[in-house]
């Protein structure tokens, strides 16, 4: 799938999820763009095109480019000139800093340069060696930045009318997309976040060498071993920095009043130390991108995605013979929010023990029934309720949670709770979790939970 089209799908989610009264994506809209495609299509190119559509007309309705919504926020190098300008404006005036004529050989902006990047290359290869799987989480960072920034933006517009409905709605749908996106391509993100530093460095440095050369022009260097440690011994490390570059262009250590001999020594080490690595660095990277921009796509099978095939999903939540404190219920529905989509009126109800089917349920609503683990399974209970739950309904999602468990106690009753509802009852799927511990990573497992009939 296309970025473009993966980022266009993720973005219409969240236009859906953040506009509740319909101002964009008005039923009507939906069911028109529904009935104008051809259902049995393939999920990519179904969903890619039911969202091509939803643009167009609603982009003609409200004379509005939705693309620069959804395009947002995607760390390409190209739309960081601004970046990659004030870098290298830094690296120049850098050499400014100290107004003397006499410059300390071991600190002055080049060598601190080259500090930090043989630091940023020591990290780079544990991270690529010892800690390769962990990850950096650059996005998600920049994530929380954003959300920080946004937090402060909206404090100051108290002091300002409000803005339109239209523009608030568009605003809170780009924040949820960009936390879609950010989930759903974290290393695409991370990649080309790293792209942009390693530009930003590389200019830097030009900036830096630049500045050098500049100030040599209207101001005689002095370059000298300025130190309170012992001068042969500070002498000696710089000749170890040096070495590699002096041996490739054939050169010797420069004196201390050799200011020009210095300045290309120190160009010399740039272009080897920081421009060469960075460089391939940067060629590294844009491959990387190359790849990982093929696999970028969305997950089409969650039940949330299924209200642009056909009708939306509708829960009510039941609890069997046990109370969910508020906590655990806020976790759940959340979750039950992120894989099936916003609801308007989420019931919740408890089922006493041994009682019978609740009145309440609605054969156009999808019921979902949480039972507590620690509960021992009981055929003539728990095992009458579900039969008799399954005759009556086409469809339900069944949730069993241990988090009143000790980790013994979790196998040998997870076995019995799953032979009550697979041979006794002939449920072939069920959620087992903890919902104390209810995680985004759980959604899939949530989603392939969702039982209907002759499935």
């Amino acid at each position: 799938m296309l970025e473009k089209d993966a980022r266009r799908i993720l973005f219409f989610r969240a236009l859906g999820e953040t506009d509740l009264e319909g101002v964009f994506l008005p039923s009507s809209l939906l069911e028109t763009v529904r009935k104008n495609l051809e259902p049995y299509l393939k999920d990519t190119d179904y969903f890619a095109g039911f969202c091509r559509s939803l643009e167009k007309i609603a982009g003609r309705r409200h004379n509005i480019d939705l693309s620069t919504y959804y395009m947002a926020f995607d760390f390409k190098l190209g739309k960081s000139g601004l970046f990659l300008l004030v870098s290298f404006l830094i690296g120049l005036g850098s050499n400014y800093l100290g107004s003397g004529p006499r410059v300390n050989i071991l600190l002055n902006p080049l060598m601190i340069l080259l500090g930090w990047n043989f630091a940023i290359y020591l990290v780079l290869f544990f991270k690529g060696t010892i800690f390769r799987k962990y990850t950096l989480p650059y996005s998600n960072m920049a994530f929380q930045m954003i959300n920080f920034s946004r937090s402060i933006k909206d404090k100051f517009n108290l002091l300002f009318p409000k803005k339109s409905k239209k523009s608030t709605i568009l605003r809170n749908a780009r924040i949820y997309f960009i936390k879609l996106w950010l989930r759903q391509a974290n290393a695409l993100s991370a990649a080309r976040l790293s792209l942009i530093l390693h530009g930003m460095a590389i200019t830097l440095t030009c900036g830096v060498v630049a500045g050098l050369y500049l100030r040599g022009l209207f101001q005689e260097y002095q370059f000298a071993w300025l130190s309170t440690f012992d001068k042969s011994i500070i002498m000696s490390l710089g000749k170890v920095i040096f070495a590699p570059v002096l041996f490739l262009t054939q050169g010797n250590m420069p004196k201390e009043n050799m200011g020009a001999a210095w300045i290309h020594l120190f160009a010399a080490s740039a272009g080897l130390y920081i421009l060469l690595p960075r460089f391939l660095l940067l060629f590294y990277k844009k491959l990387k991108i190359k790849k990982l921009t093929r696999s970028v796509e969305p997950d089409l099978t969650l039940p949330y995605f299924n209200k642009w095939r056909s009708d939306s999903i509708n829960l009510d939540l039941y609890s069997y013979s046990y109370s969910m404190d508020d906590k655990n219920l806020l976790l759940l529905n959340e979750a039950l929010e992120r894989v099936y989509g916003h609801q308007d009126k989420l019931i919740v109800e408890n089922i006493q023990w041994g009682g019978n089917l609740p009145k309440s349920l609605n054969q156009d609503r999808i019921p979902v029934f949480c039972f507590n683990a620690a509960q021992t399974p009981e055929d003539e209970v728990h095992g009458d309720f579900l039969n008799k739950m399954l005759q009556r309904l086409t469809s339900c999602i069944i949730i069993v949670d241990y988090s009143r468990l000790t980790h013994q106690q979790q196998n040998s009753r997870f076995l019995l709770w799953k032979n009550l509802l697979e041979d006794f009852v002939g449920l072939n799927r069920f959620f087992w979790t903890n919902l104390e511990i209810l995680e985004e990573r759980n959604d899939t497992e949530l989603a392939a939970a969702l039982w209907r009939k002759n499935r």
